[in-house]
C-alpha cells in the first residue's frame, strides 16, 4: 500500500477517542482529549499499517508576555503569562518506502505563568496534527466556546490610562452615535492601548 492507502486504513480503524483528561477543578472542570489518549489510539494503528509519524520541523512564530488583570474587593492584581505560538510540520512516513511521506502543517499555542508554554504549544500542535490527519472524532468544536481573553499589555506596549478611559466613557454617554462608535472599536477597556484610545478620542472630537 502507498502512504495514502495506509493513512486511510488508520482512519478507518480509529473512529473516535474518549475524553479522559480532566481539566480544572470544581464546577469549572471539564473533560478533554489528552495527548496520551490520542497516542494510545494512534500508535497501534500506525504500527499495524506500517506508518511512522513525527514532528520533523518546528518554528516559533510568536512569543510574548501577556498580562491578565483581575479585581477582588477593589484590589487589582496583574499576572504575567508567557505566550508562545509554534508552527509544526508533522510528517507521516511509509515505513516500507521511507521516500514516501505526507507533511501536515499545524499550529499550537501555549500559555503558562512559568516555563511550560513551549511544551504546551508543541503538545497541542502534535495532538491536533494526528487528530486532523486521521479525521479522529473527539466531540470538541473550538467554535462553541470563547477563548480566554488577555489584556494587550504585550512587551512594552503602553495601555490606555484611567483618565483616557474615563474620558471615553464620558464621550460615550453624551450621544448614541459616540457610544456606538466606541463600542465598535473597544473590545474591552482593559485591552485598550494608549495609541488606540488617543485615536478614538481624536476621531470623536473631529466628529467622526
Amino acid at each position: 500500500m502507498n502512504i495514502y492507502q495506509k493513512m486511510a486504513q488508520v482512519t478507518k480503524e480509529i473512529s473516535a477517542v474518549a475524553k479522559n483528561l480532566k481539566v480544572g477543578e470544581g464546577k469549572a472542570s471539564y473533560k478533554a482529549v489528552g495527548e496520551a489518549d490520542v497516542l494510545a489510539a494512534v500508535r497501534p494503528a500506525e504500527e499495524k499499517a506500517g506508518i511512522y509519524s513525527y514532528p520533523c520541523d518546528r518554528e516559533i512564530v510568536e512569543s510574548a508576555v501577556l498580562t491578565t488583570t483581575s479585581e477582588y474587593n477593589g484590589n487589582k492584581k496583574e499576572t504575567n503569562k508567557q505566550f508562545m505560538r509554534i508552527k509544526t510540520v508533522y510528517r507521516f512516513v511509509n515505513i516500507e518506502n521511507p521516500d514516501e511521506y505526507i507533511d501536515i502543517v499545524t499550529y499550537g499555542d501555549g500559555v503558562d505563568t512559568q516555563d511550560k508554554a513551549p511544551g504546551k504549544a508543541m503538545t497541542y500542535a502534535d495532538k491536533y496534527a494526528l487528530l486532523k490527519a486521521y479525521k479522529i472524532i473527539t466531540g470538541d468544536d473550538p467554535d462553541q466556546a470563547y477563548s480566554e481573553e488577555f489584556t494587550k499589555k504585550v512587551s512594552n506596549t503602553p495601555m490606555a490610562s484611567e483618565k483616557q478611559i474615563a474620558f471615553l466613557k464620558k464621550l460615550g454617554s453624551e450621544s448614541q452615535k459616540n457610544a456606538a462608535y466606541i463600542k465598535e472599536r473597544v473590545r474591552a477597556w482593559d485591552q485598550l492601548t494608549m495609541a488606540q484610545a488617543t485615536e478614538i478620542i481624536g476621531a470623536l472630537k473631529n466628529g467622526s
